[in-house]
């Protein structure tokens, strides 16, 4: 009875015991089945564990093993690893830590690219060389060692780790590396807005650049790890020997014609009346049609025309970039924006700018190297960060100027040492960033006259006391004092009527008037700009919940927090309405649903730029479009019509259909005809909504399973053998 009862104990502990090991202890067998192993190399990691070990008989991680292995978070590479192959880690979003052997001599090309949750890695000392962007886009990564014995590092290698400090010894490979790179971050302010950006080229002109593969919504084929040049685009037609009707560029992951209806100085779209018959279109389309018609066939670039200038208001973002037949720029008046990059890296020299005009937008001017003359109206009321940046202007201003760069009224440049600052009479606004990081400053009197103070315009002036924003300051912009340790206090004069975020630090505000409206600028809408958010640290895990659509899921690729995804279909479909008869002079289909999507993290502020980070979204599909081929637009920043890819998918029983963004606008969904392609089950993005360990986009994995069956069952014969003992004491005792 005694050794029953007893037995029936101990089998109890151990079925605890089971149910409470990794799965990778409770199942080794299985977990061992989840590696492909050939000759030494891992070809591919086919589990489901969040934590891996690889096996101590692998030499070679090959080339994609784990390729898009979302559910991944750790791994631990034994000492016999020395080669991590092309795109071994490509796109394994959660993957935050790995630990590398010190067997390991060779990290390939592409790696770890687009690995969102890297932050941190240790390269070991037998490492001689780091490949082609193998920490490419690894966003989130803050800090890397890298030991003297590494002797190549390929100049591509951390693109876009715009966050990223190398640790290293002084006088060393990858020293010298690393201040290389220190100075290409300073010309990563294209990066996120500039599709194939390369960091150092400076060159004008419209070509394709070479990008790394692109993540699509489904996982690809494993690309070849030395990418090839996309197609060439088709040359835009010329009517004329002088004219130029549009200019090729890749913006948003498509080829997308910019239309010049004029000539170069005269950036005015032709307008197309409702009216007029698609056969007595002007040249200009009918050519840009039949050139679309082109690029559509080439290969997998696709797009929509779109104009230099919107509605005869916007200069859009990107237009003219690199554009190398610019010299002097006469804009016609109406227009009211500058938009973001619009003449970036252009060989734009003289540019006037008519009334009427409020914002430049970020990086307008951008490097635009040989700019010497700007002439501003006493319109503008913003003027965003980097907007005339290494600029001939802003350097022969460093160089040879003192004091103040005044143009049109706009503050636009400071290059003094005073430790007093005052600031000229007849100045209305102060443009972003202009005296960040004077730390001499101690003190600053604006001017009556100064209606805006811009975005961080004395950001990480550490060493400024006191504050006088006159009398009739309007509008302070987002993180205008931000970093002003020194600021203690400052004085809110009545006409304030605007207050952006983080505009005076931690210092204590007194309002002479009524509390000014609170604002944020559009750098607080960029994902990566996370600290210009007052976001609260104290949140559940990462990943993205999706409300106002059921059945719906959404991950946000390298998710680090919290997000919420509002979904409504569009209460005005206007906005779209006028960039789908902009670009295809029609109506929208009649089965067409418009859709407004906002992303959010817990600041409350809407994130409309996602950067690299793509936001892969599954909804339902309208009925009326079930069966259909489906076809996907949205909007750019500029209200203009974007192609997007989409899919047809079940989720949960319900057809739905699957996208890709990596920004947050509106966008519409509509059939093409009855589709014959076949529809396939999705499930729900587990590991972006806090899953538990072992769980997949499928569920609970069989390692996981079998281990609580297999402990359940323990505990149940444990239980059994117990009872019996007991009743047959409680005989005895009878």
């Amino acid at each position: 009875m005694r050794k029953k009862r007893s037995f029936g104990v101990l089998l109890i502990v151990v079925a605890l015991i089971i149910m409470a090991l990794p799965v990778s202890e409770a199942d080794a067998a299985s977990s061992a089945s989840a590696f492909v192993i050939e000759g030494g190399t891992l070809l591919r990691y086919r589990g489901t564990e969040k934590n891996v070990s690889v096996p101590d008989t692998v030499e070679v991680i090959g080339a994609s093993a784990f390729e898009d292995k979302t559910e991944v978070e750790q791994v631990v590479l034994p000492d016999s690893v020395v080669r991590i192959e092309a795109y071994a880690f490509w796109g394994c979003d959660n993957l935050h830590t790995i630990v590398p052997g010190k067997g390991l001599t060779d990290i390939g090309d592409y790696a770890f690219a687009g690995c969102g949750g890297l932050k941190q890695m240790t390269v070991p000392e037998n490492v001689t060389a780091i490949g082609v962007q193998a920490f490419g886009d690894c966003v989130n990564m803050t800090d890397i060692y890298i030991p003297s014995q590494t002797r190549s590092i390929h100049e591509s290698a951390f693109d876009g780790c715009a966050r990223l400090v190398i640790h290293c010894e002084a006088g060393t490979p990858a020293d010298i590396y690393a201040q290389a790179f220190y100075e290409r971050q300073k010309e990563m302010a294209e990066y996120e807005d500039v599709p194939n950006y390369q960091p150092g080229e400076n060159t004008s002109g419209s070509g394709t650049d070479t990008p790394a593969p692109e993540q699509t919504p489904e996982p690809t084929p494993a690309p070849d790890p030395e990418p090839t040049s996309t197609p060439e685009p088709v040359p835009s037609p010329t009517p004329g020997p002088a004219q130029e009707i549009g200019s090729t560029n890749v913006v948003g992951n498509q080829a997308v014609v910019f239309i010049n209806a004029g000539s170069m100085n005269v950036l005015e779209p032709t307008p197309v009346p409702e009216e007029v018959p698609q056969e007595s279109l002007p040249s200009v389309l009918t050519d840009v049609a039949e050139l679309m018609g082109n690029l559509l066939a080439v290969g997998p670039v696709s797009g929509i025309p779109k104009y230099t200038v919107v509605d005869g208001r916007i200069v859009a973002d990107q237009a003219f970039y690199r554009n190398d037949s610019l010299e002097e720029v006469s804009l016609k008046e109406g227009i009211t924006e500058i938009g973001q990059f619009s003449y970036a890296r252009s060989s734009l020299k003289e540019i006037r700018i008519p009334e009427g005009v409020t914002d430049i937008c970020y990086g307008a001017f951008y490097h635009c190297d040989d700019l010497e003359k700007v002439t501003l109206p006493d319109t503008v009321m913003n003027v965003e960060p980097k907007a005339f940046e290494y600029t001939a202007m802003l350097e022969n201003f460093k160089n040879d100027g003192t004091g103040f760069l005044v143009n049109g009224g706009v503050l636009l440049a400071y290059n003094g040492s005073d430790s007093q600052v005052f600031v000229p009479g007849g100045i209305r606004v102060i443009a972003a960033e202009v005296f960040a990081g004077h730390t001499e400053i101690e003190s600053v009197r604006l001017p009556d006259t100064v209606l805006v103070v811009g975005e961080a315009a004395f950001e990480g002036c550490t060493g400024l006391r006191q504050v006088n924003l006159g009398a009739g300051v309007e509008q302070i912009r987002d993180r205008v004092f931000a970093g002003c340790s020194s600021l203690e206090t400052v004085k809110v004069p009545a006409s304030l009527q605007t207050e952006g975020v983080f505009s005076f630090g931690d210092a204590e505000v007194i309002y002479n008037g009524s509390r000014p409206e609170k604002t944020y600028d559009v750098s607080a809408t960029r994902l990566s700009n996370e600290q210009y958010r007052d976001v609260d640290r104290e949140q559940s895990g990462p990943g993205v919940t999706v409300v106002g659509a059921s059945p719906s899921t959404a991950r946000l690729e390298g998710a680090a927090r919290s997000y919420i995804l509002s979904v409504e279909q569009a209460a005005d479909s206007t906005e779209m309405e006028a960039a789908w008869r902009r670009a295809m002079n029609s109506g929208l289909p009649e089965n067409m649903t418009v859709y407004d999507l906002q992303l959010t993290d817990n600041s409350g502020i809407p994130l409309t730029k996602l950067g690299h980070s793509g936001l892969n979204v599954v909804l339902p599909l309208p009925e009326a479009l079930w069966g259909q081929e489906l076809k996907m637009v949205t909007t750019d920043r500029n209200g203009q019509l974007e192609v997007l890819g989409v899919e047809r998918v079940m989720l949960e029983g319900t057809e739905c259909f699957r996208f890709r963004t990596t920004h947050l606008s509106l966008f519409a969904v509509y059939g093409a005809g009855p589709s014959d392609t076949e529809i396939r089950e999705v499930n729900v993005y587990r590991s972006s909504m806090g899953a538990e360990p072992g769980s997949t986009e499928e569920g609970v994995s069989p390692a996981a399973l079998a281990k609580y069956l297999m402990g359940a069952a323990v505990l149940v014969l444990g239980f059994v053998l117990s009872l019996k003992g007991v009743r047959r004491g409680v005989r005895r005792i009878k």
